[in-house]
């Protein structure tokens, strides 16, 4: 088969190298044009119900393509190159970034779950008519959104395995923009029915543009480089309240839900102010000590709605024993274990003592850190951008193609985000699994006569096949150590 692709590869010819180029280069282009004060407007939350987005609700672009994203990546570069080397970290910040592709390649089109639901939901539900360009109905969603986000993201991380839909976004060990968008796959399934308690009342083009412009203005609080905003801290979500929410020390744990303002915080008797005495450690409780997408995306489902019921005592008693303790292990807060005081909030319970069952951390903190060889994270660094680009055009295509192509393109898509994590985490199967994909890609564009995956898929199989044969490559049986920064 290897020969057969090959043979593909003389085919090419100078157009095509000039339309892959040309392809290359829009793609920049529009990254750059984007990249203008004007822009920044959907980055700080600045918009009105007739300016940042048009008012109908049919009208409403694909965020994904809009100027924020390009704002955002800018911003992420500009910190990863400003950060001081202990705040971020190579592997870290591209898990991070390939979790927010995974997560928009799983999206309808670019668009949240809620924005697909909404219409229809408003439509049977609406119980007020507020006028739909009003500046008192844009101020009044901006209360509701974050009011409703606060009780959504509280029960991703008090109602037991709705955390899996969240965890992700807490698994780095570090806080930066990168952070931001490290997102958990299927985190709108558990916000879902969070946001459409806004459609007895929110009409849906005011929903869709503050549900937008809420996402942008969350980048902002993933950030060690802002201290505290003095008075601002008393009303507004800042980095600082923000990293004591990402904390996993134990006065951290399930504090600081809110996205704009803190007042829900306060009301509710979850805010805890940022301590100077003690330096905040990221991450989960329990680290979960790898960079395999698929794995840190979806562990929690099992650990806490399976795992966590068959836990056994020293002398083989079920700590969980009968039906119904399963069930609490399930649904229960994710630190409760029996004999723990529990109390209700909204449609579940929460701990009475966030701290409870929480271990104090224990210093120095040894961060998961497998080394790569300069060769391979070149190597890494080249794919992660022709990634990028083949994500836009996907995006671009996703609509006209036929569904064994999306499929395809999809399934290779999410092979390279995970052939990332095998890499990162010096697993044996990390060859074979990257030349078995770059293999398939390479037929895949015969297939579809693509002669940029073709030239891709044979190009990138030399450097695999070099870098493993010169010894650049780390495999082990086992787990990399840890190794602090």
């Amino acid at each position: 088969m290897l020969s057969v692709l090959l043979r593909r590869v003389p085919d090419l010819n100078s157009h095509d190298l000039r339309c892959l180029v040309s392809k290359m280069l829009n793609i920049l282009h529009k990254m750059l044009a984007d990249l203008n004060p004007y822009n920044l407007r959907s980055v700080l939350y600045m918009g009105t119900p007739n300016g940042t987005f048009p008012g109908r609700m049919e009208d409403v672009p694909n965020f994904f393509k809009s100027p924020a994203t390009s704002w955002l990546f800018f911003f992420v570069a500009l910190e990863y190159v400003m950060l001081d080397e202990k705040k971020r970290e190579f592997k870290d910040t591209i898990t991070s970034i390939n979790a927010g592709i995974l997560y928009l390649l799983l999206q309808a089109g670019g668009r949240f779950l809620s924005v697909s639901f909404y219409p229809m939901v408003y439509d049977r539900l609406h119980v007020i008519e507020l006028p739909k360009n009003s500046l008192s109905t844009w101020i009044l969603c901006i209360f509701t959104q974050d009011f409703a986000y606060y009780i959504g993201h509280r029960a991703i991380h008090e109602a037991g395995v709705f955390w899996a839909f969240h965890q992700m976004h807490h698994s780095s060990e570090y806080f930066n923009f990168a952070t931001a968008v490290r997102l958990g796959a299927y985190e709108d399934v558990g916000l879902l029915l969070f946001d459409l308690l806004q459609a007895f009342a929110i009409p849906p083009n005011i929903f869709v543009v503050n549900r937008y412009l809420f996402f942008t203005w969350f980048f902002w609080l993933h950030t060690t480089t802002v201290p505290r905003l003095g008075p601002l801290e008393y009303f507004l979500s800042t980095p600082s309240s923000h990293r004591v929410h990402h904390g996993r020390n134990p006065y951290c744990i399930d504090r600081n839900y809110g996205g704009v303002f803190i007042i829900w915080d306060r009301l509710f008797g979850t805010y805890e102010p940022e301590r100077k005495d003690e330096e905040i450690v990221y991450g989960l409780v329990k680290p979960v000590a790898s960079f395999n997408q698929l794995w840190c995306q979806f562990f929690s489902f099992k650990a806490i709605g399976y795992d966590k019921g068959q836990m056994r005592k020293e002398k083989n008693e079920e700590i969980f024993p009968g039906v119904w303790n399963k069930i609490k292990a399930a649904l229960w807060p994710p630190a409760y274990f029996p004999g723990m005081r529990t109390k209700p909030f909204f449609l579940w319970l929460c701990m009475e003592d966030n701290t409870e069952g929480n271990p104090e951390i224990k210093r120095p903190v040894i961060l998961y850190n497998p080394p790569l060889s300069m060769a391979l994270r070149c190597y890494l660094f080249v794919q992660w951008v022709l990634l990028l680009s083949s994500v836009i055009q996907f995006d671009e295509l996703r609509h006209h193609l036929s569904w064994p192509e999306f499929l395809g393109r999809l399934g290779l898509l999410i092979a390279v985000l995970q052939m990332f994590g095998y890499y990162f985490d010096h697993s044996r199967f990390a060859v074979v699994f990257d030349s078995t994909r770059l293999m398939l890609s390479m037929l895949f564009g015969v297939l579809l006569n693509d002669s940029w995956m073709t030239i891709h898929g044979v190009v990138s199989l030399a450097a695999v096949s070099w870098l493993a044969c010169t010894g650049r490559i780390t495999m082990t049986e086992k787990k990399a150590e840890k190794s602090s920064e």
